[in-house]
């Protein structure tokens, strides 16, 4: 899933105006490498084995079996593949944060949004203790816990990044690389959402379908809206209905039909293009990348999705959703859908003032009173 992850600034890029093209690539690289470092200092462990009882002794535990270069162990394996969700959310959120703060910015804010955003949600949705998953709460591959998290984070973002009007020349126009980029991220997202698995095992053929349903669909329902406001379509319609599609599909993978995998991506193909455009034309935020409207949108309706149509009888590990005639599971995920978005604003936005105190001085941020991370002109 490397590839996929390391492909997302390449097409994030393209979107930042000329000026920050080289800072924003360098920020995001600069995001994913950070990522990784505190990810494997803390963030595995405060994601899946945060207790009051035992816990820094599991720590090192774990720690020591990274160093010790004891790789068969099953932790260590998890980590890793764990890594990558939360590298995904970072790249995502970084896109946005990277058309205003450059590298500096980054190393900041990605430990403290790890510490009070990804790592608590993740343990209270995919942790054996959480007590969201206790509850019966779903997210199967990160609707919740990865893409709403990145999204709302850009949301946050956004309110910071001032629009300018340099911001609407683009970087560049390399269809070419946008292209094998998604391509990239295309294939490794089977990856992506075949992961919790753990092995391939009687889902892995409905995981697979889905998400190719839902990108079929997402890409119908956005490319109807593009085409019925513009009278045809650009490539950046195609692939962000790709990306809307792969991003609603992490909600239900394995515990929906794919009749209902349809029906939910056409809804959000629909739904994310429309809010995509309004975020475009809001004077109050400035997404460059759409992260909040198709991550943050996308992972909502895939969850809205999952409450209507989930079904035990397709699969025992996961519930049944209002059209079974269920209550509890459609209440549980509402309140695991209402707890990540607060969570997810607050810490974002106690993390950016976390950041600003460290770094931020006006309109410029600096390091160290020594060095400006704004963009020199080049």
């Amino acid at each position: 899933m490397l590839p996929m992850i390391f492909s997302v600034p390449v097409i994030y890029a393209q979107a930042l105006p000329n000026r920050r093209f080289q800072a924003g690539m360098i920020g995001m690289i600069v995001c994913l490498f950070a990522g990784i470092l505190f990810w494997l200092l803390f963030g595995y462990f405060e994601s899946f084995y945060l207790r009051f009882d035992g816990f820094v002794l599991q720590q090192f535990r774990l720690l020591g079996a990274v160093y010790a270069g004891n790789f068969s162990s099953g932790n260590v394996l998890n980590a890793l593949v764990q890594l990558e969700f939360f590298l995904y959310a970072v790249v995502m959120f970084s896109g946005t944060a990277a058309s205003r703060f450059n590298w500096p910015f980054f190393i900041i804010y990605i430990p403290f949004w790890l510490l009070l955003v990804y790592g608590p949600i993740a343990n209270f949705i995919w942790s054996e203790s959480g007590w969201l998953k206790q509850l019966g709460a779903l997210d199967f591959s990160g609707a919740l816990v990865v893409h709403l998290t990145a999204g709302i984070t850009s949301l946050v973002l956004a309110k910071f990044v001032k629009r300018k009007e340099e911001h609407d020349t683009v970087s560049t126009d390399d269809r070419t690389t946008s292209y094998i980029a998604l391509f990239l991220i295309l294939t490794g997202w089977f990856g992506f959402n075949l992961a919790p698995l753990a092995e391939w095992n009687q889902f892995g053929g409905l995981v697979m379908l889905n998400t190719l349903i839902s990108v079929l669909f997402a890409v119908l329902g956005w490319s109807i809206q593009a085409f019925i406001k513009a009278g045809d379509l650009e490539l950046g319609d195609l692939m962000n209905g790709v990306i809307c599609g792969l991003v609603t599909s992490t909600a239900f993978a394995a515990y929906i039909s794919p009749l209902s995998t349809a029906l939910t991506a056409f809804v959000s193909g629909v739904t994310c293009y429309h809010v995509t455009l309004k975020m475009q034309a809001s004077v109050h935020f400035f997404d460059a990348v759409d992260s909040f409207g198709i991550n943050a949108v996308g992972g909502i309706v895939g969850t809205a999705g999952l409450i209507i149509f989930a079904d035990k009888k397709l699969n025992s590990a996961g519930a049944a959703g209002l059209l079974q005639g269920h209550l509890a599971f459609p209440a549980i995920e509402l309140l695991a859908l209402t707890v990540t978005l607060v969570m997810t604003f607050i810490g974002a936005t106690l993390t950016y003032a976390i950041t600003k105190l460290l770094f931020v001085s006006g309109k410029k941020i600096k390091l160290k009173g020594k060095y400006s991370l704004r963009q020199r002109k080049i």
